[in-house]
């Protein structure tokens, strides 16, 4: 007698509310003869593989008349049946069984026309909302900051939170972060600080943002899901000379920074005019640079405005009679941690042109890069070189530099088995049951005969898909858990170091 798939129920509630102020449940009008997807987490299995992008998920629901409405266009944007608080934007939940699976905001929202009357709904997750956010400079300063505080110091300037926020303490305090971010995305400084810790960043399936340091996967002995033969219906295990690093290089930013306040970190080039009128003003914004070489630099300790010093003002023309009196104490200014934004505004009765605008302050140089190495010969012999290089934009110590290094070495100077998608079907309720539950970085167990696989992994990524027939179909990707030292790593105010544990190596 065979198997047959256990089909989820299937769950979609939106905030038509608002944010904040419930969900209504919409399942009724959620069509059960199209695909529903969710696809979110770290989509590779590398060791540079450590954030995650923005995930999505989609499903279709009912615009006819036939829907818990009985009206027709009821998902339609811009119908006037449309329902009272559907727009682009609003927060979106999946659930299977009960269970969440993703949370996000509705991104696109496709109806079709003529006889099918129906709707395509897209949603995205949080890390969406961070690929989008340019950091600002309210996010401020970020010296003598673990990685864990300065994720914590750009959420708090972001207009948009996750959820909910679970974060290990970082392991290394970065003397300057963020000197580095002129402009750049959230998400792009979320890969720079995994990188410099060795850190995973990544949201849950309820929508919490994990800051997972790089101790937690050491530290991870025990599997929560063993997969055998018959439980997967696919696997991919590509072979290559590639995926064998046997010379490891590692850079790390030691800074330099100025023993003195006195460096002019920002300086004005063009003459501003600047119309009469009180706060807030006309904004300007402007990157710190290296006042040798132009290059954007961090600063730290930035100087009160002086007048005459710092900035002047005259009237009729950039070479018309001084004015600078009248702009006296007024600039707005935001410091942040590679630039500033002015509000400049005086009371002057006429249109007054700023022919001079400067910052004072400590400027932070990345200029004396540390470039560390480990090689093994006898995989080089054996397989070829094949040389890889891991940037730790953040990290000052040449010490943590090598020892990732070395460690990157050890897991990954021999061929193995490294599993980097498993297929499920959910033929069982058991089954059913732990694809629901697994989450990233959970720690599973693969064996399968043909190919020789029995080796631990961890998850990075979920695909999960809800066939029109309603049987829910996963596809996990995977990266290596295979390491010597494994679950009996020790660190500091952790686990007990003794007999049977080792000192992590970084």
């Amino acid at each position: 007698m065979g198997t047959y798939p256990v089909k989820p129920t299937v769950g979609v509630d939106v905030e038509l509310s608002g944010a904040g102020a419930g969900w209504t449940d919409i399942s009724t009008d959620v069509l059960r003869d199209e695909t529903v997807t969710i696809v979110r987490g770290i989509r590779g299995s590398s060791p540079i593989d450590a954030v995650a992008g923005a995930g999505t998920a989609s499903f279709a629901v009912r615009n006819d008349a036939l829907n818990s409405a009985h009206v027709l266009g009821y998902y339609s944007l811009y119908h006037a049946n449309k329902r009272t608080g559907w727009r682009l934007g609003i927060g979106c939940r999946i659930r299977l069984d009960g269970g969440i699976q993703f949370v996000g905001r509705i991104d696109g929202v496709e109806p079709a026309p003529g006889i099918e009357q129906r709707v395509r709904v897209t949603v995205v997750d949080w890390m969406d909302e961070a690929a989008r956010w340019s950091l600002t400079p309210e996010v401020g300063e970020q010296i003598e900051k673990r990685g864990d505080q300065v994720l914590t110091a750009i959420l708090a300037a972001m207009p948009s939170q996750p959820t909910a926020l679970a974060f290990d303490a970082g392991s290394d305090v970065y003397p300057v972060a963020l000197d580095t971010s002129a402009d750049t995305k959230a998400l792009e400084e979320f890969g720079k600080l995994a990188a410099s810790e060795r850190a995973y960043i990544y949201l849950r399936r309820d929508g919490t943002l994990r800051y997972e340091g790089r101790h937690a996967r050491m530290l991870a002995a025990a599997s929560v899901w063993t997969l055998v033969d018959t439980e997967l219906q696919g696997l991919t295990l590509p072979s290559t000379r590639d995926e064998i690093l046997n010379t490891v290089r590692t850079t790390t930013h030691p800074r330099t920074i100025d023993p003195d306040p006195t460096t002019i970190v920002y300086n004005q080039a063009n003459v501003i005019e600047v119309e009469p009128g009180g706060p807030p003003g006309k904004m300007l914004m402007g990157e710190f640079r290296d006042p040798v070489t132009g290059d954007p630099i961090g600063a730290t300790a930035i100087q009160p405005l002086e007048p005459y010093t710092d900035y002047l003002a005259s009237r009729d023309s950039p070479t018309g009679d001084d004015r600078t009196t009248y702009m006296n104490q007024s600039f707005d200014l935001v410091v942040g941690q590679n630039g500033a934004r002015f509000f400049a505004w005086h009371s002057h009765i006429t249109k007054l042109f700023l022919t001079k605008l400067q910052l004072r302050g400590r400027g932070i140089y990345d200029r004396g890069l540390v470039h560390l190495e480990a090689k093994d010969t006898a995989s080089i012999a054996l397989y070829g070189e094949h040389a890889v290089d891991f940037d730790m934009p953040y990290q000052a110590d040449d010490v943590v530099g090598q020892a990732a290094a070395d460690y990157l070495l050890l897991k990954f100077k021999n061929p193995f088995a490294q599993v980097k998608t498993i297929t499920v079907l959910a033929q069982t309720t058991t089954l059913l049951g732990q694809m629901l539950a697994r989450d990233i970085s959970d720690r599973i167990t693969v064996r399968e005969a043909v190919t020789g696989v029995n080796g631990a992994f961890f998850i990075n990524g979920v695909d999960l898909v809800v066939t029109p027939s309603g049987e829910l179909q996963g596809t996990y990707t995977l990266t290596t858990a295979q390491d010597p030292f494994n679950g009996v790593y020790w660190v500091l105010d952790t686990s007990t170091l003794g007999t049977n544990t080792v000192p992590a190596p970084f």
